[in-house]
């Protein structure tokens, strides 16, 4: 669910050349879509990352992992 804001973030010029010259080769509706679909994926992989060592030190802490 997308929910609009007034924030921003800044990005260098030719950074965001890039990314809209990326965003139109992979199909992307705008440099926006891709740079929200990156950083959705990336926060993703990470809080699936705490989650894994949040459970791997609870089954270490009910000794089920030495």
């Amino acid at each position: 669910m997308f929910f609009s804001s007034s924030r921003s973030v800044r990005i260098d010029k030719q950074l965001y050349e890039g990314l809209a010259a990326l965003a139109q080769r992979e199909g992307y509706a705008s440099p926006d879509e891709l740079i929200r679909h990156v950083l959705e994926q990336k926060v993703a992989g990470m809080v699936d990352d705490l989650d894994a060592k949040q459970a791997e030190q609870q089954l270490r802490g009910l000794g089920y992992l030495e």
